[in-house]
């Protein structure tokens, strides 16, 4: 996953220094109007990695471990890609509020979990297709100078909630078999979200701001009285996402 990013990071970053190259003003600053905007939009794409947090309670205890009970389970990261329009407004001088809609193109989530009993590991694998609403707080930082270009650049953190819907509606696929079983995960995910980023006014059209977003689950995935289910010992079940995105505005 670290080398999937970095190479993400240095492609962003011949990219901008091409852009900066090819269309910066030395002598000017660019878009000097856009700290006095109070609404914009644009688009965003970029890789996503989702993985289960799983809460193991009282019932993992091996002395309460029923015959035929999940004893250990595991979830192995998943990449995705992920893209969607950005609605931004401003609330005061750097404070912004932005919000908009995404999509995330799914990827097999795979979960590897022993039963009491049996040696043999299990696998149950999702396949999500996620549908994102976020709602946040972005606080970017005073223009400042990147090499020999005036005010053409900004940094900026996010705080904010996301909305994810999973329209597969979570069913789930065990070991090799290609028929889909019960939903064992609810549809509906909430996070939390702390990010940061940097903008870079590229010219008087078009700035760009690779973006780094840590997501972490709020409410509890586990679908109740799912009959064989290998999640009913838990004791909570969240979902945890890391993106970075690449934002381009006008």
């Amino acid at each position: 996953m670290q080398h999937l990013y970095w190479r993400q990071i240095i492609a962003c970053c011949i990219i901008l220094s091409i852009s900066l190259n090819g269309f910066g003003q030395k002598g000017g600053i660019n878009q000097p109007d856009h700290d006095d905007e109070k609404f914009w939009s644009g688009l965003y794409f970029g890789v996503f990695t989702s993985n289960f947090q799983y809460t193991r309670g009282a019932n993992f205890i091996p002395s309460a471990l029923a015959v035929n009970s999940t004893s250990s389970i595991e979830s192995e990261p998943g990449f995705f890609l992920h893209g969607g329009i950005p609605i931004t407004f401003r609330v005061y001088k750097n404070l912004l509020f932005r919000t908009g809609m995404a999509i995330i193109l799914n990827s097999d989530l795979n979960n590897n979990f022993l039963k009491k009993g049996n040696s043999n590991v299990q696998v149950f694998k999702t396949s999500p297709l996620f549908f994102q609403v976020p709602v946040a707080l972005k606080y970017e930082s005073d223009r400042y100078d990147i090499l020999s270009y005036r005010d053409a650049m900004r940094h900026y953190i996010v705080a904010g909630a996301t909305l994810n819907y999973d329209f597969s509606t979570g069913s789930v696929y065990y070991n090799n078999s290609g028929s889909p079983n019960t939903a064992i995960i609810k549809p509906l995910n909430l996070t939390y979200d702390l990010g940061l980023g940097l903008t870079f006014i590229i010219n008087d059209y078009i700035r760009i701001s690779p973006e780094i977003k840590f997501s972490y689950g709020i409410n509890n995935l586990i679908k109740p009285a799912v009959t064989n289910s290998p999640l009913l010992n838990l004791d909570k079940l969240t979902g945890n996402y890391v993106s970075f995105s690449l934002h381009i505005e006008n």
